[in-house]
């Protein structure tokens, strides 16, 4: 047994869980101070510094490594890269705002290795890189609001919404060692902190806030990543507060690309829950949600994993996590799809195929057919532990709602207490509700639908 892994009886299995001693960041610099303002930054928030901010990080890198410091002011830049044994240190009071550019954002063959998405590379970019920390109190302001509104824009046309085509906040990618504390991130375009095909990472004390209503807006997203550490963060955001994902599948990793993630002690308002998925392609496995406070958000924890972008979802642990006013506390589902924005479509779609609407995805009535299994695609949820979790002000407990040609294995509810008015659906799935206490209004506490095979 890895040294890092406590095992956890479930289901009549043993279950494997993270430590979050081993779940994190190891970083040190050098006592070397390089001043922006040394460089030529002047903190107008009228005429950029990027170019002063990127010289002090290179002399700063050329030199071995150290504190890039960032006194008290409001700086205006463009993307900026950071390099191996560089912290980035905010001052209080200090912020950076993102130019409103596009052209700023867009790739080119000089900056290829940062490619976030699409064409894009993020205001604050790392890759390839070891040793690196955005620390301090002061914040990074993404200037998000044009971009979303150019979203809006979009889905008014199409009615299906927008997409996610626009840059991040802060992104790392194929880099190990990597801490970021204390900072707020605040009004991305889109992600806020995005950490790709990374290693033993910790986000610490951050804040990470934009309007409810700004699409897209995941506050952290761990993409293809192992042994990361989130801990005392506070989240209001317009998506996800944390969306672990798969792209891929990783040879060198056959059984999963993302695993060894603890998520502990944070305090969320607006956004969508703590979630994995929606891609979980090259699988994940031992991650623990615990001690989380979530208030107002649409959901609290979920499991959101679609045919086609699916994968082996295994060993997840949600202990003793405290929701209040949250819409749906609990999703685990093979199935996400979004209703878009054509309420005549939606209800003509329901009306001839059934199903329903849950937040702002759709799904499929009982009745939707199996399909063949393919690995990598197929989603596969199991051994799956939710224990010591409070939830009241609900509007339904949750649903547990699997694909038939691979229904979800293993969901054990112990110490389960959801107040609602609506009850938690099941359909496609091997549930333990033994520990399970839901009052709802409905007086439908468990609705089981086919496929549902509920212990007592």
């Amino acid at each position: 047994m890895a040294k890092w892994m406590v095992p956890l009886a479930a289901a009549g299995a043993m279950m494997m869980v993270p430590s979050a001693v081993h779940a994190q960041a190891k970083v040190s610099f050098p006592n070397r101070v390089c001043d922006v303002t040394s460089y030529g930054a002047k903190g107008t928030r009228v005429f950029a510094d990027t170019e002063a901010f990127q010289r002090a990080i290179d002399d700063c890198a050329a030199k071995g490594g150290g504190t890039v410091n960032v006194p008290r002011g409001e700086y205006l830049i463009a993307p900026i890269f950071l390099k191996s044994n560089i912290r980035l240190h905010l001052q209080p009071h200090s912020e950076l705002a993102g130019v409103d550019d596009e052209k700023a954002y867009k790739v080119t063959k000089a900056t290829e290795a940062y490619v976030t998405n699409a064409d894009w590379i993020a205001l604050v970019n790392i890759a390839d890189s070891s040793n690196v920390a955005i620390t301090g109190k002061g914040r990074i302001d993404g200037q998000g609001a044009s971009w979303w509104e150019r979203w809006r824009e979009q889905a008014r046309r199409n009615k299906r919404g927008g997409s996610t085509n626009r840059p991040r906040l802060v992104h790392a990618v194929r880099s190990r060692n990597l801490l970021f504390d204390g900072i707020g991130l605040y009004n991305s375009p889109s992600f806020h902190l995005v950490v790709k095909d990374s290693e033993d990472v910790t986000v610490n004390g951050m804040s990470f806030v934009a309007l409810a209503h700004s699409p897209n807006t995941d506050a952290i997203d761990p993409v293809d990543t192992r042994n990361m550490l989130i801990t005392d963060n506070f989240f209001d955001v317009g998506d996800d507060v944390v969306a672990i994902k798969s792209l891929k599948m990783n040879p060198a990793r056959p059984d999963a690309a993302v695993e060894n993630i603890v998520i502990r002690g944070n305090r969320g308002l607006a956004g969508r829950g703590i979630c994995i998925g929606s891609e979980t392609i090259g699988g994940v496995k031992n991650v623990l949600v615990e001690n989380n406070e979530l208030t107002g958000s649409m959901y609290g924890i979920r499991i959101k994993t679609p045919r086609g972008r699916g994968g082996l979802v295994q060993d997840i642990v949600f202990r003793n996590n405290k929701m209040t006013d949250v819409e749906t506390p609990m999703v685990f589902s093979g199935y996400y799809e979004s209703a878009g924005y054509d309420e005549t479509a939606v209800a003509n779609k329901l009306s001839a195929e059934g199903g329903f609407v849950l937040g702002h995805q759709i799904y499929p009535s009982d009745a939707d057919p199996v399909q063949p299994y393919k690995h990598g695609s197929t989603p596969w949820i199991r051994n799956v532990r939710v224990e010591g979790l409070t939830a009241t002000g609900a509007d339904r407990a949750g649903i547990v709602v699997g694909v038939p040609e691979r229904p979800i294995e293993g969901l054990v509810f112990r110490n389960v207490r959801v107040t609602s008015k609506r009850g938690l659906l099941i359909r496609n799935a091997g549930t333990d509700v033994r520990g399970l206490s839901v009052r709802s209004a409905d007086a439908k506490a468990v609705a089981e639908q086919r496929g549902a095979r509920v212990r007592r």
